[in-house]
């Protein structure tokens, strides 16, 4: 079975608890990088009865949770913090060396506030954006995973205003090139709907000309190149069709275009998949809830989902 390691998150967000939690449900081999502090409050707090072993690399151990124990700073409190996001920091550039150095396969990420991370004086827009770059600058897209919808994004963590400027051809090609890829490592290819950026597709260019300039040619491109693929389609049926069979991914152009009709399926189901990168990298589709942490509150589903698919990506 493939080595499979698991970032716990801001150690006061809910990432802990979910972590203990789907960890409890699941019984398969991971080895943490977090603080054993918080997970076994994390563990008190939901009446969980675990026990962890420190080690200095993903190790397999029968009756214990091996845990690469990282200094939270001893914070407490609720809310973003600079040593929360300091811990967070150094969890994601600790789990990069390790999985980059060949001692695991598979990297799965608990929620972090990139507010607190950047609190401690750390410019930092995202775990995707900061994992690419950690590998070499790779070319890299984000996809969110639902068995009924997946959906991957050309354009991610950027004002809404600047969408159409940084829509490009070799984006669109790029996402639809790594869906693709992705569909056939799952075992399922099939065809990728792209879709639009303005209402009904642009309507001939009168309510914007994107359609036209950017994204056919750009699927024009891809089919001359072989792929399955189908747009610009209106965003506003792209998903219901993809629900019924028609795709088997769905690329969105912008970061809420894609997330809605997910978080609206499956807000408790959803995992985060980073496309590109030389190793399979999944995350929980929420953030770290500090308002219900350390009430046992938070769902795990979407923690138990990322476990399952990192393994299932690897085979196993």
């Amino acid at each position: 079975m493939g080595s499979v390691i698991v970032t716990a998150g801001d150690p006061l967000g809910v990432g802990p608890e979910v972590l203990v939690k789907a960890i409890k449900r699941l019984g398969l081999p991971v080895t943490v990088i977090g603080s054993i502090r918080s997970l076994k409050k994390a563990c008190e707090s939901c009446g969980l009865d675990m026990d962890f072993t420190p080690v200095d690399e993903p190790t397999p151990l029968r009756d214990s949770v091996p845990v690469i124990d990282i200094d939270d700073f001893g914070v407490e409190g609720s809310g973003p913090t600079p040593e929360g996001g300091l811990h967070s920091y150094l969890c994601i550039r600790k789990a990069s060396e390790l999985i980059l150095g060949g001692k695991a396969e598979a990297l799965v990420t608990g929620p972090v506030s990139k507010e607190a991370v950047n609190m401690a004086g750390i410019k930092f827009t995202g775990h995707t954006e900061l994992l690419a770059e950690l590998a070499g600058g790779r070319k890299t897209k984000m996809m969110l995973f639902l068995d009924e919808l997946r959906v991957s994004h050309v354009t991610t963590h950027v004002a809404l205003k600047d969408v159409p400027r940084l829509l490009k051809e070799e984006e669109i090609i790029v996402t639809v090139e790594l869906t693709s890829s992705f569909l056939g490592k799952l075992g399922e290819p099939g065809k990728i709907g792209v879709s639009s950026l303005n209402p009904h597709a642009g309507e001939g260019g009168l309510f914007g000309d994107e359609e036209i300039r950017i994204i056919r040619p750009a699927i024009e491109k891809l089919i001359d190149r072989g792929y399955e693929v189908e747009g610009p389609i209106p965003a506003d049926t792209i998903f219901l069709r993809a629900m019924r069979g028609e795709f088997k991914a769905v690329v969105a152009m912008y970061h809420d275009q894609g997330h809605i009709p997910i978080k609206l399926l499956g807000f408790n189901r959803a995992v985060n998949v980073t496309l590109g990168l030389p190793y399979v990298r999944t995350s929980v589709d929420h953030g770290t809830a500090y308002d219900i942490a350390g009430k046992c509150l938070a769902d795990e589903g979407s923690m138990v989902n990322a476990i399952r698919l990192a393994f299932r990506l690897l085979g196993c």
